[in-house]
């Protein structure tokens, strides 16, 4: 793997070039392999992830000394989500430099959203390793530069959960309820599996690694699936248990 042109780019030289290696390998590349769990990105991705979340919130705390946690809270919810993750890693064109194994290739898993999300926490990850906290600040400053700049505008966008709360109030429908189906995957860095309901019904099932990104996710998922239905399936068994519970008034 050439990462001479990537290391350009990102405008990181790597004293241990096996760092970035390893950043950008996914597990499913060493599969049906005996390889140290160091080899792929998942301890790499852990350690980003807590790295990226502390110095969104700095530099949120230090910028806008008005807002309150909440709003700090949602500020850094929208800035380091998976979506606007895979969109600033597609833009390092990390996907071209992904190791995976042939059959996540065939399937476009170079381009998955969590995949790309996960690729960019595990940079963050080796950069922090190989050239300590400030170096990986400015990185991060300058790589979230327009969006930071523009927090403000982007918190008029509604995440998946809070749109979908908006529509099922507007159908007249119960809330949506998040079931944890099962947590699978290492403990260093699990696999959440959320299922969603809506008046009993189940709608969606999603995975993550955060349950509150399976939530996300399940909840797009529903949306998607609420606009091609139009809440047909919902509402003829809200009226169904309506006629029965009426019979026994």
């Amino acid at each position: 793997m050439n990462l001479e042109k990537l290391q350009s780019n990102l405008n990181v030289n790597f004293t241990d070039i096996n760092l970035l290696e390893s950043a950008l390998t996914h597990k499913s590349f060493y599969i049906n392999k005996k390889i140290e769990i160091q080899k792929y990105n998942q301890r790499l991705e852990f350690l980003g992830d807590s790295v990226l979340d502390l110095i969104i919130t700095e530099y949120l705390f230090l910028k806008y000394p008005d807002d309150n946690e909440g709003i700090l809270t949602s500020k850094r919810s929208i800035l380091v989500d998976e979506k606007s993750l895979s969109s600033i890693s597609q833009k390092l064109k990390l996907n071209e430099y992904l190791r995976m194994s042939s059959e996540e290739i065939n399937r476009d898993g170079n381009l998955r959203d969590s995949a790309l999300a996960d690729a960019l926490e595990a940079l963050i990850g080796a950069i922090f390793i190989d050239k300590g906290y400030e170096f990986v600040k400015f990185f991060i400053i300058n790589l979230f530069k327009n969006s930071l700049e523009n927090i403000n505008e982007l918190q008029n966008y509604k995440d998946p959960k809070s749109l979908l709360q908006e529509i099922v109030q507007a159908e007249a429908l119960d809330p949506p309820k998040y079931v944890l189906n099962k947590v699978s995957g290492p403990s260093h860095n699990p696999i959440f599996k959320t299922d969603l309901y809506i008046n009993d019904i189940k709608i969606s099932s999603s995975d993550g690694n955060k349950k509150i990104i399976s939530e996300q996710n399940a909840a797009e998922m529903a949306i998607n699936y609420l606009e091609k239905n139009k809440f047909n399936d919902i509402k003829a068994k809200k009226t169904f248990f309506k006629k029965i519970m009426n019979r026994f008034r």
